[in-house]
């Protein structure tokens, strides 16, 4: 279970009110690592003060805290509503990362120990709401990352299963599923797995599953009774953007199981970059592939960039071509 151990481990007092705060301080405090008490997990005084270049010995800090916003918003994409859930932020450093743009060099990994309070919001908007909706439990992080660590999300896909008029969903970059293939979800959770070029993952997803293990880890959970989808996110329009997501396509076409391929559904998402994430590249990951082509964005408000509308457009309309060549009988869900 242990994929990632952190180097130091920052943690709200109150955790040990709760079971999961209790498990995982001790379970951190046996294996000798640094403990670090804090007054907020949101507020980390050290580390607002520490230089930018500090950024990538930050991403191995866990911060142990409590979540205080409970509220669920609507969405029209991915979900019928957002669910802040039991983790913000990633232990990854994809360059492009909507993370760094909201909490810049404090994108660290923290969990959130309050998680039936989590899942009892969740069941007041359900029987608020009386129809069956989707519910987004990984829109502020990896929730497959997080349960290596916690068992959460095996834990929510469970209690979705008892669950009447509810789906959950997430997306994933991450190929640890192992632990939910025997979880009694009952058909009330899917999954999307997360996809880009080969070249791209290497590239920019760094500390991410390599593309074969996210196509491996879809039909597992295909197997294991799941609705699978997948989501190609972020499209980064390089120069050979074309050939790469097109022998992407043909690799996951060749490897995804075929039943699956016959009920497929795709996300497609293009890149949003934004001057928080030029600023912690250009220190801290020096030398990584830039992927901020200035002459093909335009700016998107707040500091963030998207590509340009043609180009989008004629992107869209290549990808919608391809879809329809390697998944004939797959559903596009959207496209933004």
């Amino acid at each position: 279970m242990d994929y990632f151990i952190p180097e130091k481990v920052l943690y709200e007092k109150k955790i040990i009110e709760y079971d999961l705060g209790k498990k995982l301080f001790e379970r951190y405090k046996n294996m000798d690592i640094e403990m670090i008490p804090i007054e907020k997990h949101h507020d980390v005084e050290f580390i607002k003060k520490a230089p930018d270049e500090k950024f990538v010995e930050f991403k191995k800090y866990l911060v142990l805290g409590i979540r205080k916003s409970l509220q669920l918003s609507p969405n029209k994409l991915s979900a019928d509503f957002i669910v802040p859930f039991t983790s913000s932020g990633c232990s990854a450093m994809c360059t492009y990362c909507y993370l760094v743009c909201n909490f810049f060099k404090g994108s660290y990994l923290r969990i959130f120990v309050n998680r039936d309070e989590m899942i009892n919001s969740v069941k007041r908007k359900i029987k608020q709401v009386g129809e069956k909706k989707i519910y987004e439990i990984g829109s502020t992080s990896d929730m497959v990352l997080e349960n290596t660590i916690t068992g959460n999300l095996k834990w929510a896909i469970e209690q979705f299963g008892q669950l009447e008029n509810a789906t959950c969903t997430f997306a994933t970059k991450f190929s640890m599923v192992d632990d939910l293939l025997d979880a009694k979800h009952n058909g009330n959770t899917q999954m999307r797995i997360s996809v880009n070029p080969d070249y791209i993952i290497k590239k920019v997803e760094i500390g991410t599953s390599k593309l074969t293990d996210r196509i491996n880890a879809a039909n597992k959970m295909f197997n294991a009774g799941y609705r699978v989808g997948v989501n190609i996110a972020p499209i980064i329009l390089l120069d050979n953007w074309q050939d790469m997501y097109r022998e992407m396509l043909e690799q996951l076409s060749n490897n995804l199981n075929p039943q699956l391929k016959k009920q497929l559904f795709f996300e497609l998402i293009f890149m949003t970059y934004g001057y928080a994430n030029d600023t912690i590249n250009s220190v801290a990951l020096k030398g990584v592939l830039n992927v901020f082509e200035r002459d093909k964005m335009c700016p998107k408000g707040r500091g963030k960039f998207c590509y340009d509308l043609n180009l989008r457009e004629d992107a869209a309309i290549y990808f919608k071509d391809l879809i329809g060549h390697y998944f004939p009988d797959a559903t596009i869900s959207y496209i933004v």
